[in-house]
């Protein structure tokens, strides 16, 4: 089952890159994401585990590992939900308007259905708060 959300965004790719690399960050303009750290020391590649504290309905601890790390155009990781496998991925396309940035994900297992549809809600908030924290329109 797979899902995604997409929003464009007046500026650069590198410079929506650079706020989305910066994981630790999320929680101050994500509100569903309450903590991310880094397990793997230095900088984000594949094979880099990071820990994800969400909730979206319920409050999820997930353990990702990084299976592709390509900087300023896509990163896609994978990890377990609820017995669930799952895979999100982000994507920065440069377009005339500026950057269509995409996270989206595909899940597999018994609460797809389930894990699917907190994923959609965290993929939406999760665009749509980029574009307000780089387009100023902070409330």
């Amino acid at each position: 089952m797979r899902f995604s959300s997409s929003i464009v965004i007046n500026t650069p790719p590198e410079k929506v890159f650079a706020l989305v690399d910066n994981l630790e960050d999320w929680p101050l303009w994500i509100p569903s994401i309450k903590k991310i750290e880094k397990v793997s020391e230095g900088p984000l590649k594949e094979g880099s585990r990071i820990r994800v504290t969400a909730k979206s309905g319920v409050t999820v601890k997930l353990l990702m590992t990084i299976t592709e790390f390509i900087p300023g155009q896509r990163g896609v990781m994978q990890g377990r939900v609820l017995g669930t496998r799952m895979t999100r991925y982000y994507t920065f396309e440069r377009i005339e308007q500026g950057t269509k940035l995409t996270a989206g994900g595909e899940v597999k297992g018994p609460l797809a259905f389930l894990v699917r549809r907190g994923g959609q809600r965290l993929s939406e908030e999760i665009v749509q708060a980029a574009k307000r924290k780089i387009e100023g329109l902070e409330d």
